[in-house]
């Protein structure tokens, strides 16, 4: 019984702190040089587009460590990830979840791509 009531207690104090976390979006952080600034402070994080769907930024402190975009179906299109060595690594995908080439992927995709190259641009011109 006691085990059960841990449980309980555990499980309410997940939900509570998931629920207050707020989702950040594009509109909210700031660029101050290369560095991502929410409420005036580098942000530690996940970043959504307006539309919570279209793609995300995670970054630390301040600083872009990988983005995902998306295609309607949730499934993820573009993945890339800044590694130890400052360089990008990024996968394409089709929206059936196969790895793709990009230039077949622009081609096939062409309203998300140009989607993609506006919110990034929007996002990088903060």
């Amino acid at each position: 019984m006691k085990e059960i009531k841990i449980l309980i207690i555990i499980s309410l104090a997940i939900i509570m702190a998931t629920s207050c976390t707020k989702k950040i979006h594009t509109n909210e952080v700031s660029f101050k040089k290369d560095s991502v600034y929410y409420d005036n402070k580098p942000f530690t994080g996940e970043i959504w587009t307006d539309d919570d769907k279209t793609g995300s930024f995670n970054t630390d402190n301040g600083v872009l460590k990988s983005l995902k975009f998306y295609h309607d179906n949730g499934k993820v299109a573009v993945a890339m990830e800044i590694k130890n060595n400052g360089k990008p690594e990024t996968h394409v995908y089709d929206d059936k979840g196969n790895s793709t080439d990009l230039v077949s992927f622009q081609q096939k995709y062409t309203d998300l791509w140009i989607k993609i190259a506006l919110v990034q641009g929007e996002f990088m011109s903060k």
